[in-house]
């Protein structure tokens, strides 16, 4: 009872070996560079301070924009890329003043700020596409 035990536990191992083999083959297939760009709502909000002045907490939601099913070498592509970097800036905002109220600061600052970031990628992106530049 013994060996016939160990056989198979061994065979289990075995098994869970070549499945973990398999399935590694996979998930290194899956590891291809995704095409997405961050835009990023920011907010420093003071909840303390440092003793040099500096505020203690910053606030900052991510949210990516796919141009995985975009031909980023026409016009019609890099607008509709524009329109969801917007469409995401405007969305993710709105998200942080609901989540992270502050007073003074305004939810078109905080597309403006994350819009500009986003292009800013966007753009290189779009460049080594051998694509329109965007705006």
């Amino acid at each position: 009872m013994g060996y016939e035990s160990f056989g198979r536990r061994a065979a289990g191992l075995v098994a869970a070996a070549i499945a973990c083999a398999v399935s590694g083959g996979f998930a290194s297939a899956q590891t291809a560079p995704m095409e997405v760009i961050t835009v990023e709502a920011e907010r420093s909000e003071k909840v303390a301070q440092t003793q040099y002045g500096a505020p203690v907490r910053e606030i900052t939601i991510r949210s990516h924009v796919s141009y995985a099913d975009l031909d980023l070498k026409t016009a019609k592509g890099v607008r509709e890329f524009e329109k969801r970097i917007h469409e995401t800036a405007k969305s993710t905002c709105k998200e942080m003043d609901v989540k992270f109220p502050v007073q003074g600061y305004g939810e078109e600052e905080c597309i403006k700020a994350a819009v500009d970031g986003a292009m800013a990628q966007a753009k290189k992106i779009v460049a080594e596409k051998g694509g329109p530049v965007p705006k």
